[in-house]
């Protein structure tokens, strides 16, 4: 199992072209959100997490240089307040620096399309390496299992499908403005 410094060391390590992420949780408490979260609950107008000027600076020097980062979230309305400011002061700000963020509503999905969720949150790293994410019951990350190499096929699967059936983050945003709050579209 990685741990958080781990997990970045791994993909540092391994990404070459093609970062995929898949997210299916309605909460994530990541220390990395700072006040934020709490801001964005109270009603604040903008993130200020310490650190988050330097990973957006991150990202677009990673697209600068060709790498592409990729993301779909799994979600279906009402939006938990955690993927309301997820999407508000995460991927507005993500788009904007390069990363491809793209969202898979399942709220109006015929039954059965949860199977996405089944999965769980990953990576897939260049197609060659996949990295399933654990977490507690808290939300809290616990660590990361690298995938064994007789599974990968079924998780290059997810993430194919998962990105064909999701739609733009700009996109799905501009058209669900009652998920919105204050900032406009990326």
């Amino acid at each position: 199992m990685l741990t958080e410094d781990q997990l970045g060391e791994f993909i540092d390590e391994h990404f070459r072209s093609d970062l995929f992420r898949l997210e299916t949780r309605t909460a994530y408490s990541v220390d990395s959100d700072g006040e934020d979260y709490s801001r964005y609950l109270r009603g604040e107008a903008e993130p200020s997490a310490p650190g988050k000027a330097e990973w957006l600076e991150h990202v677009r020097r990673e697209r600068e240089s060709g790498l592409i980062s990729r993301r779909v979230n799994v979600l279906r309305a009402p939006l938990s307040e955690y993927q309301r400011y997820e999407c508000e002061w995460g991927y507005t700000y993500l788009v904007e620096a390069g990363e491809d963020v793209r969202i898979l509503d399942l709220t109006n999905a015929p039954e059965g399309s949860e199977v996405l969720r089944e999965i769980g949150d990953f990576f897939l790293i260049d197609g060659r390496q996949a990295l399933r994410m654990i977490y507690s019951g808290d939300d809290e990350f616990v660590g990361a299992e690298i995938v064994d190499a007789g599974q990968l096929s079924k998780y290059k699967s997810v993430a194919d499908a998962a990105w064909t059936l999701a739609e733009p983050f700009a996109e799905w945003w501009a058209a669900h403005p009652e998920h919105r709050r204050g900032r406009s579209a990326a």
